[in-house]
């Protein structure tokens, strides 16, 4: 089930209300809780994984918290830890992500992969850029799994971010094939190591 980064940030802003727990508010004329998810995703993309900043007015126990929290986000959420830290950095702290891909591809779509990673660059249009950018930087490894999918290991963060569709486009530019998305998944978030 796809959800976005809003349902998301809905999703999480209604159960701290329903957990009663003490969240900083930002200022100003719409004031909204004080939360930031790492690493936007795409629209379409789905998650398996996310990091949230929280700020509470209160300082509670990681334990408290996550049990509170946990008892009433909606089916399909699970918190799995938490830490207390003196300083958000979390979307500069954002180094890497694994991306799954489901496709259909009218080529050997291993093939297709082993030829596109040999390039000495991969240029593709970014929507927001003027002129080609060389995406092969970004990409740190691709692992084949079957004729229908792949995922790839790739830099993510504030200060470099490759976006999962640019990669099937350079896939069709580069190799002549015709994909077909079903389905891209964020299957992790890493951060980088201090």
């Amino acid at each position: 089930m796809y959800i976005s980064h809003i349902e998301m940030m809905n999703a999480f802003t209604r159960a701290l209300r329903r957990a009663e727990l003490d969240v900083v508010y930002t200022q100003g004329f719409n004031p909204g809780m004080k939360l930031v998810f790492a690493l936007p995703l795409p629209v379409g993309v789905s998650s398996d994984s996310e990091y949230v900043d929280i700020w509470f007015n209160e300082d509670y126990i990681c334990q408290y918290a996550i049990n509170k929290l946990s008892q009433t986000l909606p089916a399909g959420f699970e918190l799995l830890e938490a830490n207390s830290v003196e300083k958000s950095t979390l979307m500069e702290d954002v180094g890497s992500a694994i991306y799954g891909y489901f496709v259909e591809c009218n080529k050997n779509l291993k093939e297709a992969l082993g030829k596109l990673i040999s390039l000495d660059k991969i240029e593709v249009e970014k929507s927001n850029k003027k002129g080609p950018v060389d995406i092969l930087p970004y990409i740190y490894k691709i692992d084949y799994k079957d004729e229908t999918s792949f995922s790839v290991l790739c830099k993510a963060g504030a200060k470099g971010n490759l976006h999962p569709r640019l990669l099937l486009k350079a896939l069709e530019k580069y190799t002549d094939c015709r994909i077909i998305e079903k389905s891209i998944n964020r299957n992790k978030l890493f951060l980088k190591v201090q």
